[in-house]
């Protein structure tokens, strides 16, 4: 457990209950995070948690020129995901007739979504939206086609799961709390930073 959690957090990793449980309790153990910690202080990292403590990651210990290098290609990453995560948060409110955003631990049904979506034409515009980034573009118009596209890329990007592959359940991971707290400090900031803040809160909470 104690190795293969170091390495994946070493891979940029998120670990949480959705993704893996048995680790998340793991590390949500006072003794068995010191421990964790302690190792990745030795390779110049620490143990952070999101903000409302959903999922656990490696952050830099130190910022120097190269986590700098680091961080920028994180907030690159970031810029490409930023619209299209908001935009899917606001349109799988409007699929499930809900007023609050997903949060971690939240189920989608593929067969679910695809009928809302193919029974109102103003949803399936909305999905047709999507293909205006390069990510999820591809060669069937279908809603089915596009739908699919729309749920594996942002598997690829790791904010789902698919939880199982019989029923095409999915189940948003705690990558979305990450991306709610980095959503706040733009917000805040006004901006993506391109260049790492010198605010050591801002360090501590996102790197």
């Amino acid at each position: 457990m104690f190795d293969q959690l170091l390495k994946r957090l070493l891979q940029g990793e998120f670990i949480c209950e959705v993704i893996d449980e048995a680790g998340f309790r793991y590390l949500q153990d006072p003794e068995n995070a010191a421990q964790v910690d302690a190792f990745l202080t030795r390779l110049d990292y620490r143990l952070s948690s999101t903000q409302n403590r959903l999922a656990f990651f490696a952050a830099y210990r130190t910022i120097d020129s190269s986590a700098r290098s680091d961080i920028r290609k994180v907030f690159y990453q970031f810029r490409i995901e930023l619209q299209p995560v908001v935009e899917w948060l606001d349109m799988m409110m409007s699929c499930l007739n809900r007023d609050s955003a997903l949060s971690p631990g939240d189920t989608l049904s593929f067969g679910s979504l695809l009928q809302v979506i193919e029974q109102n034409q103003a949803l399936a515009d909305r999905l047709q939206f999507f293909v205006k980034f390069k990510e999820f573009a591809g060669s069937d118009d279908s809603v089915k086609s596009r739908l699919e596209k729309l749920l594996s890329t942002l598997n690829k990007w790791g904010y789902l799961i698919l939880a199982n592959r019989d029923t095409l359940i999915y189940q948003v991971t705690g990558k979305l709390d990450y991306f709610y707290q980095a959503l706040q400090f733009i917000q805040e900031h006004e901006q993506i930073p391109i260049e790492l803040p010198e605010d050591e809160a801002v360090q501590e909470s996102l790197f």
